[in-house]
């Protein structure tokens, strides 16, 4: 197996091992993105909710004759965003990865089937394709923070230094946005709280 395989030598199916894996790392982000969805979800409409709330106090405040128009504006946001949250279907992306790599794993374990390279290419076309960013995750993780090699067919598959500063620069832009979408609601109660 590819893990316990620590020699230099190619792995003749390490291809499958490592989409296996890398679909686990695309599991992980569709999991945690739509966790993320719903608590910025709640968020916004515990926003909407405080807003309407308190307009009456803000109507001797600067926005005091936009209070109706502002309170339409987060009601059709907040649909908007449900909306387009809905369409993602990033559960469903979730739970697609999963069986992929799940298939993966039985075809890898199966030490008759895994010699069909057709087997391997049918499951690929059953389910949706992993991003270059769980790639590079799946080897940073395993080659750096486990210290475990990594063979396809070829031998040992690297993430050189670029590799790595590419993805830890796409790692701080995507947790510098995911930061701004949560706490966009305390921004918007913080301007309130200024106004007032």
């Amino acid at each position: 197996m590819n893990e316990v395989n620590q020699s230099d030598q190619p792995d003749p199916y390490g291809n499958i091992w490592i989409t296996s894996k890398t679909r686990m790392q695309s599991h992980a982000r569709f999991a945690f993105y739509d966790l993320l969805s719903y608590i910025t979800l709640t968020a916004y409409s515990v926003t909407l909710l405080t807003f309407s709330v308190f307009e009456s106090h803000l109507a001797n405040t600067i926005i005091g004759s936009y209070t109706s128009e502002i309170s339409i504006v987060l009601s059709v946001s907040i649909l908007s965003a449900s909306l387009i949250i809905w369409g993602l279907k990033f559960g469903k992306t979730a739970d697609k990865h999963r069986q992929c790599y799940l298939a993966l794993q039985r075809l890898y374990n199966d030490k008759k089937a895994r010699n069909d390279e057709k087997l391997y290419y049918e499951i690929l076309d059953k389910y949706p394709n992993h991003s270059n960013f769980d790639y590079d995750k799946m080897l940073y993780t395993t080659a750096y923070c486990q210290k475990k090699s990594v063979q396809d067919r070829e031998g040992v598959v690297k993430l050189d230094w670029k590799g790595c500063v590419k993805f830890w620069l796409i790692r701080a832009i995507r947790f510098a946005v995911g930061l701004f979408v949560i706490f966009l609601p305390v921004l918007i109660f913080g301007f309130f709280y200024v106004v007032l």
